[in-house]
């Protein structure tokens, strides 16, 4: 999937080492979708994980292209959704 639009926030980057002893990078962004044919444009956040986190800061206001999957996962009975990008 892809949705194109503006950054209009940027979270901190989160690292840590899994229980594995791997190490990871997270970092979120919010983008709000310019489609001229959607009335009400959404934001949406995204996250980025290791070597999707681009070298070049992310920064508000900057326009992107974001192609991304969805994941969905239960836990303790709630069901969450993921939205991991695959390029930007």
């Amino acid at each position: 999937m892809k949705l194109s639009g503006k950054i209009t926030k940027v979270l901190p980057l989160q690292e840590g080492t899994s229980q594995q002893g791997a190490t990871w990078r997270k970092q979120t962004i919010v983008v709000l979708e310019d489609d001229p044919q959607v009335p009400f444009p959404n934001e949406v956040a995204f996250d980025l994980f290791n070597d999707r986190i681009p070298e070049t800061a992310l920064t508000v206001g900057q326009h992107v292209d974001v192609h991304f999957s969805i994941r969905t996962r239960e836990y303790n009975g709630r069901i969450y959704n993921d939205i991991n990008v695959v390029r930007i």
